[in-house]
């Protein structure tokens, strides 16, 4: 007789059996797998959730708390459904208008200017739509726009002209735009270390290339600020110049998912603000003091893949530039400091006051600007 196994089975039998068996506890186990999975991914997706809401929430509240801790030093002025922060000190006229660049200090990066042109003439800086105290614009963030939004905000607060527009960096080009949207109302301009409407077609190639952000790094900034992560990587990485006074950057830390989005947009808008700024027209002689920083950039200072190298050819190419600049107006004096870096308000802001001064009294006297040295 053939071999039986436990049941009685022939060999043949005992083998399907086996098999059988096995399949059925393979399936179950498959089965196990596939339940343990999808109970992994809900259990990971809701831990997601849990955290985003939660960190949403902690945004919120930290608005909120940073919005109560740090009132705005001024006054919101309506510009048509949203609101610009202005802050106007001293009296006189003209009236000096303070243009911040792309930085998260705005209004506040003025500060020791402002207190000290507020001595001689009114002042006034402001936070651009989306940037401290101000809210976001439903508007795209080019030069034009930002000039008519700066216009309507001095018009609704009874900020009367003649204007004296100064500009750094970035906010030179806003300053243009404003201008020449409004020759009638502007009487002067200081330029300090500002952008000039070639530059990035004439500067060196890049020695690295840089990530484009695009819509999705508009959607990533947007998600880390919505949700508080943006606001605890401050704690590793500090998006501030280490030139910024402590108070100015305590502040605007606090406020920087706030701006991070609308500072993204302008950035984004660069090509398109300095095409803007190329079509518009000379000053005529209208009194004009470019200043420009010359300082060499520390080597800790220069961004990732950036060589000593790189950054001379760049700085000979800025000089030229800013030489052009000073050719906006026949009635105009450039300034090169070696003591300052792009940064000029924190660098010497007594300079700056200076070529304020010197513009001011240019105006009221209705003569020539004249040389004039460092403080």
């Amino acid at each position: 007789m053939g071999k039986r196994c436990l049941w009685g089975q022939s060999a043949a039998g005992c083998s399907i059996v086996f098999v059988l068996k096995n399949v059925l506890l393979l399936s179950l186990s498959v089965d196990a797998m596939v339940l343990w999975f999808k109970w992994f991914l809900l259990d990971g997706l809701l831990l997601i959730v849990m955290l985003a809401l939660g960190g949403y929430l902690y945004e919120l509240l930290m608005r909120v708390y940073i919005t109560w801790k740090y009132p705005p030093p001024g006054r919101s002025v309506d510009i048509g459904g949203y609101k610009l922060h202005l802050h106007s000190t001293g009296e006189g006229d003209p009236t000096v208008i303070l243009e911040d660049g792309l930085t998260f200090a705005g209004s506040l990066a003025w500060s020791q200017v402002q207190m000290e042109v507020a001595k001689f003439t009114q002042v006034c800086s402001y936070d651009r739509a989306g940037i401290l105290w101000s809210e976001p614009s439903p508007h795209p963030r080019q030069a034009k726009q930002i000039a008519v939004e700066l216009h309507t905000a001095l018009k609704n607060a009874q900020i009367t002209p003649p204007y004296i527009l100064v500009g750094l960096s970035g906010g030179g080009i806003y300053s243009r735009l404003f201008a020449d949207l409004y020759p009638d109302k502007v009487v002067g301009m200081v330029l300090v270390d500002a952008s000039h409407p070639e530059q990035e077609e004439r500067f060196p190639p890049y020695p690295v290339k840089a990530f484009p952000a695009g819509r999705l790094g508009a959607r990533l900034i947007n998600l880390l600020a919505n949700t508080g992560m943006l606001r605890l990587l401050q704690f590793w990485f500090d998006p501030m110049s280490k030139t910024v006074p402590s108070q100015v950057k305590q502040i605007s830390t606090g406020f920087v998912p706030q701006s991070a989005a609308t500072l993204l947009q302008e950035m984004q808008s660069l090509a398109v603000n300095l095409h803007q700024a190329k079509q518009t027209q000379p000053l005529g002689d209208k009194p004009l003091v470019v200043l420009t920083s010359s300082r060499e950039t520390d080597v800790d200072d220069l961004p990732p893949g950036w060589t000593v190298e790189y950054m001379r050819q760049r700085d000979t190419v800025w000089q030229a530039l800013q030489a052009e600049l000073a050719e906006l107006s026949t009635n105009s004096v450039q300034l090169t400091s070696e003591q300052s870096g792009p940064l000029m308000y924190y660098d010497q802001p007594a300079l700056v006051v200076n070529a304020i001064r010197q513009v001011v009294d240019a105006v009221r006297s209705s003569k020539p600007i004249s040389i004039f040295a460092q403080p």
